[in-house]
């Protein structure tokens, strides 16, 4: 079984200098998971990286929210886009024109 690795989200709060407020938005925006394992709130490190590119983004550009899980959409969007595009061009090369 996988172990997961969480960080707190008042730790992830106080290193990135934003509100506990804001990691709460981008869950109920459906852009990561928090979890509750021992009583605090807790953050999977895997999702770590997609926070502070939300946090960079709502910092340097002042987009909101919603500007933010719209932006999340399409970044997934794209990400699937490129995986098919690498997926077909293994299927060409294995035809091999």
């Amino acid at each position: 079984m996988e172990q997961k690795n969480y960080i707190s989200i008042k730790t992830f709060c106080q290193r990135h200098g934003v509100q506990e407020s804001f990691v709460y938005a981008m869950y109920e925006y459906e852009i990561l998971q928090i979890q509750d394992p021992q009583g605090e709130a807790m953050l999977f490190e895997e999702e770590l990286p997609i926070l502070e590119k939300m946090v960079r983004l709502h910092n340097e550009l002042d987009i909101n929210a919603e500007g933010l899980q719209a932006i999340h959409h399409l970044l997934r969007q794209v990400e699937g886009l490129q995986e098919e595009v690498a997926s077909l061009k293994r299927k060409l090369d294995r035809l091999d024109f």
